[in-house]
């Protein structure tokens, strides 16, 4: 199983860095491309559970709202003020509300299943992208976060597996108080340690804090996305990436900590 795992992350850590480093369109549609295959993992894992979801508004507001997102965060960099966001907002909240209009059951459950999937995914891992155009640090912060959550993801599967004795949630029974412990710890020293390396352009202090927040976020946002896949009883959200399941299991710790980094970054300096 740690074969795959390597054999993948070999392949995969440089075309993602090479993309962060492009910037611009070709990062946006990495992104947009992230954010698609999980929402089809999502509506899959909510179809494998039998939960009821509305897969046709998932993929249309769930596309449609970070493509308003990336219109309106480079139009409003340009001309002041934000345009379309809240209304994109509304519209899809709107939208997938008026399409149970004459169902009989599980509405509600159907509404609310697709607009988490539809904010969880689409709104949340856009911020990926904002993160890359925030100036003048953009390419450093998201280079940050990525390597950052990498090496912490490390620490914690091998110092939890290797250390590991008291069960941190029984969501996700193989993650330990200690693995957690070592990712925290290793999510502060790395992002302190990259912030050596940019010129400056993330002071230390910064750093630390982001590291705080990448430590404690990135893990609740990996086991929250666990709770997602027991709930429906599947171990990985898909097998696209050999020894690493899906795509939302490469990408779960970005879910909650990419709008906590942009906000941190845009509020805290």
């Amino acid at each position: 199983m740690l074969l795959p795992r390597v054999l993948t992350a070999l392949f995969g850590i440089p075309v993602v860095l090479l993309l962060i480093r492009a910037g611009g369109p070709a990062y946006a549609v990495f992104v947009f491309t992230i954010i698609a295959l999980s929402l089809y993992e999502y509506a899959t894992l909510m179809k494998l559970g039998a939960k009821p979801v509305q897969a046709p508004m998932l993929y249309l507001f769930g596309l449609l709202l970070p493509a308003a997102l990336y219109f309106d965060h480079y139009s409003a960099a340009q001309a002041g003020g934000d345009n379309f966001t809240g209304f994109f907002i509304a519209l899809t909240v709107i939208g997938v509300m008026t399409y149970e209009l004459f169902s009989e059951k599980k509405y509600l459950e159907r509404i609310g299943l697709t607009l988490l999937g539809i904010f969880m995914i689409s709104w949340c891992l856009f911020h990926l992208v904002a993160i890359r155009g925030l100036r003048p640090d953009g390419l450093e912060l998201t280079l940050m976060l990525i390597i950052t959550v990498w090496i912490m993801d490390t620490a914690a599967y091998f110092l939890g597996k290797s250390f590991g004795r008291r069960q941190l949630s029984t969501i996700s029974p193989k993650k330990t108080w200690e693995g957690a412990a070592a990712g925290f710890i290793a999510a502060i020293l790395t992002a302190w340690g990259i912030s050596r390396l940019t010129g400056g352009l993330v002071t230390p202090l910064f750093a630390v804090g982001a590291g705080v927040l990448i430590g404690v976020f990135g893990q609740v946002s990996d086991i929250a996305e666990s709770m997602l896949k027991r709930a429906v009883g599947a171990k990985d959200s898909s097998n696209l990436l050999p020894g690493h399941g899906g795509i939302l299991d490469r990408f779960d710790s970005y879910i909650f900590l990419a709008p906590v980094i942009y906000y941190y970054a845009v509020f805290a300096r």
